[in-house]
């Protein structure tokens, strides 16, 4: 089959023309022959899959997709999670995640996990414990991160699609850089239990990486368990971001100016406005989120094994006292307010991904302090966090190609609850002539 989609898999498995074993034997051969190259996934437990399969699958809307998950979040009981540090390699839980749970309730077929950076806490994938997973379009360019290693795997064929998670544009910015579909969804709609709880104080979002629009809906509708509603986008208001704190790169203005015109010609409002001053305040506010959050998930490691970037936001976290987390969060709940205001009567945003195209591999290095490696980070990735902070639903999807033989994506992004909105623009713009 040709075919290598989440529908097309599951399609072809109902219609008999593929077995769920024929489905798992593929996506090992295409592991086996790319990931020396690509490094892309970093555990596999055939014996787990395969035994899911001879027990019987349930015949749900995944019935026999083989998937990989990220190896930072959603606990699979028989695989280990890592989280892309030496301080957690070889762990593992007895217990799924309810995300992981509702997946296999659906007849998905968990494979393995895939590379990502120490603790997320990077946009590019070249942790110390797994090394760097490389971009499968130029193999010297970074495939982003931190969900880079499931954007790699999707990409190149491995697998029809990827969990993923997006703290500040996990999912959107290795989807850009590898020219997939990447989504993050309405803070709340996935779940994080049982073992995590209001993960980076609700920065963070699990969904997946896919190839197609009505992939990522799919499996935003099983692991949400929830039916999105239909919409049709008559004329809708739609402002333009091309400027940011730091400057864009003229091929991917190019790209949201091509969007932007697409859209205009199908009758919406379609017009400029500036980067939003309240977006411009973040970085002092998340970094200290961040690291409360990593100070507590390390507090009983060793923490000579972390990176530098991860110990200093240890360090950063072990100084701050319970009103200091308090104030924070004060902080983060004024910035929502104020973002999520900003919009105005828009009915989407149409922005960017980054304003940069996917670097060279090492010059995301973190071989330097969290002040510089966040600075760096924000420069490059302007456009992603402020949607982690409003809670409402942002995609990043495939548009063209970076002079380096990389991907450069656009993203659609609305205020909370509206994710069939954008899921629909998203897949308008997708479904134009090539």
């Amino acid at each position: 089959m040709t075919d290598w989609t989440v529908r097309g898999v599951a399609t072809a498995i109902e219609s008999g023309e593929l077995t769920p074993t024929e489905a798992l034997d593929r996506c090992l051969r295409e592991i086996e022959t790319q990931n020396p190259q690509i490094n892309a996934v970093v555990s596999i437990n055939e014996d787990r899959a395969r035994s899911a399969i001879d027990r019987g699958l349930p015949t749900g809307p995944l019935h026999g997709v083989p998937l990989l998950v990220k190896d930072l979040h959603a606990e699979v009981a028989g695989l280990p999670l890592s989280r892309g540090s030496h301080c957690f390699a070889g762990e593992s839980h007895d217990e799924s995640s309810q995300l992981i749970e509702r997946l296999e309730a659906a007849g998905a077929v968990v494979v393995g996990r895939t590379n990502t950076p120490e603790l997320g806490l990077n946009i590019t994938t070249e942790p110390q414990l797994w090394g760097p997973c490389r971009n499968p379009h130029n193999l010297k360019y970074s495939c982003g991160g931190s969900s880079g290693g499931s954007a790699a795997a999707v990409a190149s064929g491995m697998v029809p699609a990827a969990h993923g998670s997006d703290s500040g544009g996990s999912l959107r910015i290795p989807a850009s850089w590898c020219g997939v579909v990447g989504f993050k969804p309405t803070r709340g709609l996935i779940p994080h239990g049982p073992h995590r709880t209001n993960p980076w104080e609700g920065l963070s979002h699990e969904h997946a990486i896919t190839k197609t629009v009505a992939d990522s809906r799919l499996l935003l509708e099983v692991g949400g368990a929830l039916r999105l509603s239909e919409v049709t986008a008559t004329r809708l208001d739609i402002s333009v971001v091309r400027d940011g704190p730091s400057p864009v790169d003229p091929a991917c203005l190019a790209a949201v100016d091509e969007a932007a015109a697409l859209l205009s010609t199908l009758g919406h409002g379609v017009s400029k406005r500036s980067y939003p001053e309240p977006a411009r305040h973040i970085g002092p506010v998340v970094q200290k989120i961040i690291g409360a959050h990593v100070a507590a998930a390390t507090a009983d490691r060793d923490r000579a094994l972390l990176e530098l970037p991860s110990r200093d936001l240890a360090a950063l976290g072990d100084a701050m006292s319970a009103s200091d987390l308090i104030e924070q969060r004060g902080q983060l709940a004024q910035l929502t307010e104020k973002l999520i205001a900003d919009m105005g009567d828009d009915d989407l945003w149409l922005l960017p991904v980054t304003a940069a195209q996917a670097p060279v591999l090492g010059y995301l290095h973190t071989d330097r302090t969290a002040d510089e490696l966040f600075a760096e980070i924000l420069a490059i990735a302007p456009f992603t966090m402020m949607f982690n902070i409003t809670g409402g639903p942002a995609i990043s999807i495939p548009w063209s190609s970076a002079h380096n033989g990389t991907a450069i994506g656009v993203q659609v992004a609305g205020r909370p609850g509206d994710d069939a909105l954008v899921l629909e623009v998203a897949e308008i713009l997708m479904s134009r002539p090539r």
